[in-house]
């Protein structure tokens, strides 16, 4: 028994220190084997490259979203003049540039879409006054030209007018002014920036003021509050007021009004 016991322990002592034998693949051919893998990835590659040469032109979807007929129209008039590449390889900053550079649009949005492909969202600036005869400017400043020339002068919107670089000043101005005069219950109607940078304001109840470029606010104020008070029962018979002095300013009463009585 003892000796069968040791039959066996010898039988797996020598199973035990033989080496377990490997395949190993000659160097050669692990070599061709790499080099069929690079391979194949060098020609897929090729082929995508290829593919998305070969892609046909991705559609340009415009949203009408926020767009009037004839916004929506302009825009969609542009976009079908581009030409575009695939939808992978289509340059979305080129399209956002132009459609930037339509004067009307305020703020774009371009990305691309599985259903729709490329699809692009502008928003309108919104005007809040005439500038001239011919544009509009928007609350920052911003003068352009709208889609639709039925949009200019607009009866609603007070007038701008003045160099388009000073656009920003003048709507400046403009919303100061109003805000100064609201307790009086008058607005803006026009404001003209001279090149001399003088300033002519006309309210929507008739009274015309101009003033320097030297210490305009105060003196719009200033007048404000005159009117308010001092002048409040004579505000039917003004004319003009012209601000232009350094020690006070002059009136241009209407000598066709009825008179005033006074308090006795």
């Amino acid at each position: 028994m003892a000796q069968t016991v040791n039959e066996v322990t010898d039988l797996m002592s020598d199973k035990a220190g033989r080496p377990a034998s490997k395949l190993q693949l000659p160097t050669s051919a692990r070599y061709l084997f790499m080099i069929l893998v690079l391979g194949l990835l060098v020609l897929i590659l090729i082929m995508g490259g290829k593919a998305l040469r070969d892609a046909p032109p991705a559609e340009i979807h415009v949203s009408n979203q926020g767009l009037s007929t004839a916004q929506y129209n302009s825009l969609q008039t542009v976009m079908d003049q581009q030409k575009v590449s695939s939808f992978f390889t289509s340059d979305l900053q080129a399209l956002r540039d132009i459609t930037t550079s339509l004067a009307w649009v305020d703020q774009v949005s371009i990305s691309r879409d599985w259903q729709r492909g490329i699809v692009v969202t502008a928003l309108p600036k919104q005007a809040v006054a005439n500038f001239g005869t011919e544009r509009l400017v928007d609350a920052k400043g911003s003068v352009f030209v709208p889609a639709d020339s039925s949009d200019l002068t607009q009866e609603r919107f007070a007038t701008l007018q003045g160099e388009i670089a000073q656009a920003p000043v003048i709507m400046q101005q403009m919303q100061q002014v109003n805000d100064w005069y609201a307790p009086l219950d008058m607005q803006v109607e026009d404001i003209i920036l001279s090149p001399r940078m003088t300033w002519l304001i006309r309210f929507d109840n008739g009274l015309r003021v101009i003033v320097d470029n030297e210490n305009t606010a105060q003196k719009l104020l200033n007048l404000s509050q005159l009117l308010g008070n001092q002048l409040s029962g004579r505000r039917d018979e003004m004319q003009s007021v012209d601000l232009r002095y350094k020690n006070g300013f002059t009136i241009a009463w209407d000598m066709s009004a009825p008179p005033v009585d006074e308090p006795k």
